[in-house]
């Protein structure tokens, strides 16, 4: 019996437990996933075994997951090139994984596929690589790629330049040539291993965009060779992956919010006030006040009388309180739509997206839209090969009615207080309101079409053999038109036949790449990992561009109205620029690392490009590295505080001829606008220099990386890169029929520190807390000028251009004493302490140096915020350091009395003989001498300082829990909402507008959307 009783209890115990362990329970698990050096990998595919549940690996390295299974169920990671791995869930929160690189198992090759066969891991032991923070990119509501990446990285300065739409000014450690501009001074982009052009980089999809690197040095960049010596922004696109096949929306809706005021303008009383005592008899202050009547109807008998009307406008003119900011500028739409769709199986994966973004700019007339696809397919080739093939276009429309010398902008500056949409202007007699809204519209379309594939195949174990091979096509459309009816026609004192301004420039860019790699990589004894490459590689770039100039088209916005009969300086004119260049180099790099403690590595590669002579075609690259990260030791390894300790060296030497173009180097003719009898004139496009050399850009660079207790992280980084043989465009004789050559000219130096600073304060499933920034300081100085110690580009100048020991874009300018009490004009104190009155004859030698256009500190601070659900982010960028100079458009004298002027301008300007301690200088000129020192040349009273701190980023988001959507929606598997915003706030002193563009009309625009995203 009792038997019998245990054995029954036996039975009911197993059908009872074992059913409880087999039960699934609601789980929830987190993690970081890194590589052998403790580098986070991004995009590992995470599973939940025998269930749906899946995530991948954000650009922290982190995963999370949350749902329904059992204790014991395995967890699966996933990532091309490492080997798979499978751990059971143990029951704890907290899971980290550490991804081993695959190799040979059982005869079978594991291939390591990359998109870009160039980023090779190796580098970045040596080298200065940084990522992008990806999440936080895709949250900035932007449409422009390269102004969304500001802040993102130290030293790589993001600066807006204009209006929306615009080609912001992107820096990678400052400028590397005197020569000013994108051309010369621009990163590489490479998307998918192939070059891509500036404008496609802009109108990139982030939503398509998987990592983002920035290298900065030489032992980064030498792979690229000449192409490289401004640093490179390394773009990889998104991918498919293992599983289900996932579709995605998403979806921002806001609006494009005015931005700062910045100059604040007089109000009526005061404007009034202030043109009663410049008297100007167009301006209504002097023209209706007793002043006027007293000085020209003094004999009047109806005198009293007219000063009764007058005051009678003057008191109608009082009622009127016209804000021309807000009347002029908008808030406006933001819209962004976003669709995805990925997945695949063991062996192919898919990737397809489309994506359309509309941003409205803050006036009339300005707004950019954009539309882009990208289709990727990933194939595994058996068992020894991986094929890779992308596809992408993308059309970008922006529209701007800035560009000449009058655009709605200035109206705020311009238009007074006292007048209205309707009626009568003063400040434009006989124009409307509507006349002045219509002067001038442009627009510019970029269409760009890609396409990529990539073949890695492994043979055998430890060869790699890469091939990718690129298309990136643009073609854009640049289009002006000023119509007739424009004020700035209407008083050019043109013909009316010859006015009305039509141009339009269409052109075509194609870019070619073409890359075959071979790597061998083999670890001996368990501790020597040698690593061995070469490379030959060919990148073709071809433009071709047609545009026409034409005038006497009245209002009609078209070329067929071009006035073909008009002689002189508005003669039609077409124009054909075409540039086709080539570039064939061939490389090799060799790696080592010593028991993951000690790493060397070194790079060189040689380069024809056929820009240059043949004599001159060859130049070379090559960088060489150290690497220490003794937390490898094994007595070190198991360190809870000191978690992670890595120090490197470099120096390399990159040849850059960026910006330099086949007519420098050698004759290239056109055909002139003469004709000599039968024969029309060649002529040569520019004066070449067949000695001319391609600057040499020498580098070198310290890296500290500290980790403690796997939650504070240190970088530090120190750089000194020396431009040698600088090019510059010169002034020469002008007995040759040119006026200036591009020659090598001098030395220019870069050298600065980069701080990065980041804290995980909490980490924990349900909470996280981290907060982090960085700083970067970049010293510009030219430190040689070949032939003297200033250089002046125009001979007329007395401004100098670039001076020894100064930084290349040093703002030159007078040191103010303030205004003379007795004359009205400012006095100035020379260099050799003598004071200089406004009204005499400066020369060089009264100038000094004001300070630096470009700042040379900037950097940014971030928070995250995560519980739960709820996730929180901020994220502020600053400048410091920097000087602009003030506009003063809005500074008022007799003559342009009839405009707005700054506020305060009345008490603050000299009127009369004595008046002492004012800031405005007097508004009755009387000496030519005086009012072109005043005009041209900024004091040390006209310029501000440009630091700023901007609320850059801010996102606040809800993931809607699963349980609610399988009740509710029961198709969609995740979803959040939220609200996000971009430069919502930016807190400065400086005077004017921005403090960045330093311009009247280039604030960038706050942003404030909702935020919705699905996935089914």
């Amino acid at each position: 019996m009792k038997k019998l009783l245990g054995l029954g209890v036996l039975v009911l115990t197993t059908l009872f437990i074992n059913p409880i362990e087999a039960v699934a329970q609601h789980q929830k698990l987190y993690g970081y996933v890194t590589d052998a050096n403790n580098e986070a990998l991004i995009g590992v595919t995470v599973h939940v075994q025998g269930t749906k549940i899946m995530t991948v690996t954000d650009a922290t390295g982190r995963y999370q997951l949350s749902g329904d299974w059992g204790s014991g169920t395995p967890i699966s990671f996933s990532y091309i090139g490492y080997k798979k791995q499978q751990l059971k869930d143990a029951g704890r929160e907290r899971m980290d994984v550490k991804m081993v690189e695959a190799d040979n198992q059982m005869g079978e090759v594991v291939v390591k596929a990359k998109s870009n066969i160039n980023a090779i891991d190796l580098r970045a032991k040596a080298g200065i690589v940084e990522n992008v923070d990806i999440k936080r990119l895709t949250d900035k509501p932007m449409i422009d790629m390269g102004l969304a990446l500001q802040g993102m990285v130290p030293g790589l300065n993001i600066i807006n330049t204009s209006d929306l739409g615009s080609a912001p000014q992107i820096r990678i450690r400052g400028n590397s040539s005197f020569r000013r501009g994108n051309t010369s001074n621009e990163p590489l982009y490479v998307l998918d291993g192939k070059i891509i052009t500036a404008e496609t980089f802009y109108n990139l999809n982030p939503q398509d965009i998987a990592s983002i690197k920035v290298l900065k040095d030489a032992a980064a960049c030498a792979l690229y060779g000449i192409k490289a010596a401004n640093g490179v922004l390394e773009i990889t696109s998104q991918h498919g992956y293992t599983g289900k096949m996932t579709l995605s929306y998403s979806m921002d809706m806001g609006l494009t919010l005015r931005g700062r005021r910045g100059i604040k303008l007089m109000d009526t009383d005061e404007k009034l006030e202030l043109e009663r005592l410049l008297q100007n008899p167009a301006a209504p202050g002097y023209l209706y006040s007793r002043d006027y009547y007293e000085r020209y109807h003094a004999a009047d008998p109806n005198k009293e009388q007219l000063i009764a009307e007058g005051e009678q406008r003057l008191a109608a003119l009082r009622a009127i309180h016209t804000d021309w900011f807000k009347e002029l500028i908008h808030n406006n739409l933001y819209q962004k739509h976003n669709i995805s769709i990925k997945g695949g199986n063991g062996s192919t994966t898919y990737y397809v997206s489309g994506n359309y973004t509309y941003q409205g700019g803050r006036i009339e007339g300005n707004d950019k839209r954009r539309f882009n696809v990208r289709m990727g397919l990933d194939q595994q080739l058996g068992k020894i090969g991986y094929l890779m093939i992308g596809v992408s276009g993308g059309y970008a429309k922006s529209n701007s009615p800035n560009g000449t010398d009058f655009d709605p902008t200035s109206l705020v500056y311009n238009l007074n207080p006292y007048e209205q949409k309707t009626g009568q202007l003063f400040s434009y007699p006989n124009r409307t309101f509507n006349d002045l809204m219509h002067q001038y519209q442009s627009d510019a379309t970029d269409r760009n079409a890609g396409a990529d594939i990539n073949i890695t195949l492994t043979p055998w174990k430890d060869l790699t053999l890469a091939y990718v091979a690129g298309l990136d096509f643009l073609q854009n459309d640049v289009h002006r038109f000023t119509p007739a009816s424009a004020f700035s026609e209407q008083n050019s004192g043109i013909p009316v036949l010859a006015q009305g301004i039509y141009s339009r420039t269409k052109g075509t860019t194609t870019n070619i790449s073409s890359n075959l790699r071979v790597t061998y990589n083999h670890v001996f004894a368990d501790v020597h990992d040698v690593t061995l490459g070469a490379n030959m590689d060919y990148y073709g770039t071809n433009s071709d561009a047609v545009g026409i100039v034409g005038y006497g088209v009245g209002n009609i916005d078209a070329p067929s109205a071009i006035n073909n009969s008009l002689q002189g300086f508005r003669q039609p004119t077409v124009k054909n620029p075409r540039d086709k260049n080539a570039q064939l180099g061939v490389g090799f790099v060799a790696g080592y690392t010593y028991n993951n403690v000690y790493d060397a590595y070194f790079t060189y590669k040689n380069d024809a490009s056929s820009i240059l002579p043949a004599d001159k075609r060859w130049n070379t690259a090559w960088a060489t590295g150290l690497g220490w990260t003794p937390t490898n030791y094994s007595w070190l390894k198991d360190n809870k505080i000191l978690t992670r300790l890595n120090l490197k060296a470099s120096y390399g030497v990159t040849a850059n001829l960026n910006g330099v173009t086949v007519s420098n180097t050698v004759g290239t003719f056109m055909f002139g606008e003469t004709a000599y009898e039968n024969s029309r004139v060649l002529s040569l496009m520019s004066l070449y220099n067949k000695d001319l050399k391609p600057e040499q850009n020498k580098s070198t660079d310290l890296g500290l990386s500290v980790e403690l207790l796997k939650r504070l992280t240190l970088d530090v980084n120190w750089y000194n890169r020396r431009t040698e043989q600088a090019l510059l465009d010169v002034p020469i004789a002008t007995n040759s029929g040119f006026t200036s050559m591009k020659r090598n000219i001098g030395i220019l130096e870069n050298r600065g520190i980069e701080f990065g600073l980041n804290a995980k304060l909490l980490d924990a499933y349900d909470y996280r807390l981290s907060v982090g920034g960085n700083i970067a300081y970049n010293d510009n100085k030219v430190i040689s000028l070949y032939w003297t110690d200033k250089l002046y580009i125009d001979e007329q100048s007395i401004v100098p251009d670039y001076e020894v020991g100064k930084s290349y874009d040093m703002l030159y300018g007078l040191h103010s004493l303030g205004i003379n009490p007795l004359t009205g004009y400012p006095v100035f104190l020379t260099p050799d302490g003598k004071e200089k009155q406004g009204t005499e004859q400066l020369t060089r030698d009264d100038f000094v140096a004001l300070g630096h256009l470009t700042p040379p500190y900037s950097g940014s601070l971030y928070a995250n915020f995560s519980y739960k659900n709820f996730d929180f982010d901020i994220a502020f960028y600053y400048v410091l350091g920097g000087k602009q100079r003030f506009n003063y458009q809005y500074v008022r004298n007799k003559d342009n009395a009839i405009f707005n002027a700054v506020a305060g301008q009345t008490e603050k300007m000299w009127f009369k003989r004595g008046d002492e301690y004012k800031d405005y200088w007097t508004p009755f000129y009387t000496q030519s001498i005086a009012e072109d020192n005043i005009a041209l040349y900024p004091n040390s009273r006209t310029v501000g300082s440009s630091n700023y701190l901007k609320l850059s980023s801010f996102s606040m988001r809800y993931r809607v829990p699963s349980k609610w959507l399988k009740q509710v929606l029961p198709l969609v598997r995740y979803a959040n909402v939220g609200l996000q915003g971009s430069n919502l706030f930016t807190w400065t002193n400086y005077k004017e507008s921005d403090p960045e563009s330093g311009r009247l009309v280039g604030t960038l625009q706050p942003v404030f959307t909702f935020h919705l995203n699905l996935t089914f």
